[in-house]
Order: structure tokens, then sequence, then C-alpha cells
């Protein structure tokens, strides 16, 4: 019993010196331990370049590219740009309406863009779902917010940027483009706290004020208080 208890002091020792050893370099200094990150999200470096404000013809070349000359600005072609996803790359969003010989391409559910409608139930975050019946039909005197996703370095004006949505009920004054951070400490305080992932665009419904954001998956509306 007493030659058992001797072996076992021996192998315990003997894996002591074994992971002591482990822990030292050639030279037989001890190796630090490896550095382990900070938890939490890690900020990607940015991909955008400081870009100048879209001229008239560059909001209309875009609205082309994307939207095959289905629609057209409503008014003058104002281009609001921001973040608008979160991704890194400058988006555009702009008011339009449709072209009154291609609202069937326009409401083609196999269309490259996505109609959807900010007062909808907004969806959880994560790839972008089908247009569902609740965003509607786009009617011929409807205006709505077109938003082109940007792609790359410089933004929706890529001839590669052609991710793009049409957004009913998102064109009330005063209509401009805010970054996210103008909201974030309001939207903390609300019990149902929107996540905003990226810029915001303010825009009434009816007489109430609200803001539009980008969810993950769907533009949607939320109220600003009274």
């Amino acid at each position: 019993m007493k030659a058992a208890r001797v072996a076992g002091a021996i192998l315990a020792l003997a894996v002591i010196a074994l992971v002591l050893a482990a822990r030292r370099g050639p030279g037989g200094a001890e190796e630090l331990e490896p550095h382990v990150p900070p938890s939490g999200p890690v900020t990607p470096p940015p991909t955008a370049i400081a870009l100048p404000p879209p001229t008239g013809d560059e909001v209309e070349a875009g609205l082309r590219r994307a939207f095959g000359g289905a629609v057209r600005p409503a008014g003058a072609p104002r281009g609001l740009v921001g973040d608008f996803n979160g991704d890194g790359s400058e988006d555009v969003a702009v008011p339009v309406s449709a072209i009154p010989d291609r609202l069937g391409e326009l409401n083609d559910a196999l269309a490259n863009w996505r109609v959807q409608d900010a007062l909808a139930e907004p969806a959880a975050p994560g790839p972008p779902a089908p247009s569902s019946p609740a965003d509607g039909t786009v009617g011929p005197q409807e205006v709505l917010l077109a938003v082109v996703h940007g792609y790359g370095r410089t933004g929706w004006r890529d001839d590669r940027a052609r991710q793009c949505y049409l957004v009913r009920h998102a064109t009330g004054a005063p209509l401009e483009a805010r970054p996210r951070t103008d909201l974030l400490r309001y939207v903390r305080r609300l019990p149902d706290e929107p996540r905003l992932g990226g810029d915001v665009i303010v825009a009434s419904v009816g007489r109430r004020a609200g803001f539009v954001y980008w969810t993950g998956a769907r533009y949607t509306w939320h109220p600003l208080p009274e």
C-alpha cells in the first residue's frame, strides 16, 4: 500500500515537470500566455472614401442602373446619402414614382428590387426576405423611397451597386438623412429599442414624425416622440 502511494507521488511530480517544460521556449525561458482579444464586436476598417455630394445626373444614372428605367425621380433628383445598412459603403435614397407603362415590371416578384412597406411589421435581422402581401402593390401615382445600397469604396456610384429597394410610406417631410449616432441616445430609452446598424432617414407618416431604418432584413419606420 505504501509502495503504491510512493509510485503515485512520483507520477504526479513527473506530470508537473512535463507541464513546466512545455511552457518554456527552446532557450528555457517561460513562454507568455497567448493574447486573448477583448470580447465584443470588432469594428471593421472603413471601406468607403470621402465622396462629394451627388449631382442630379449621378442620382438619375444610379436609378437607371439599379431599376432599369422603371422609376424616375419625384420632382428634382434629390439624393440622400448615408450608410443606411451599416456595411461601410455609402448608399443613396431618392423619392421616386413609377413610369406609368412599367408598373407591371415594377411589381414583378422576380424583379431585381424589392418593394417594402415601412409600416409593415418589422422582420427579424437576417437576410432580406421576399416582399410579402402586406407590402402592397405600387400604384401609378405613388411616391416611394428608392434605396440603392453601395458597393465597395465608391458606394452606390459603383457600377456593381445593384441591391435596391422601393419603400412605401417613407417620403414624408422633412425627409433627411441623419447619422445613427444622432438617435442612439433616444432609442436606448425605448422598451422596444430599434437596433440601428446604420444611418437613418427622418421622415413623417401623416402628422407623426419618425425615422426609417434598416433592420437587417428590410426598411421600417419608427415614430419619434410627440
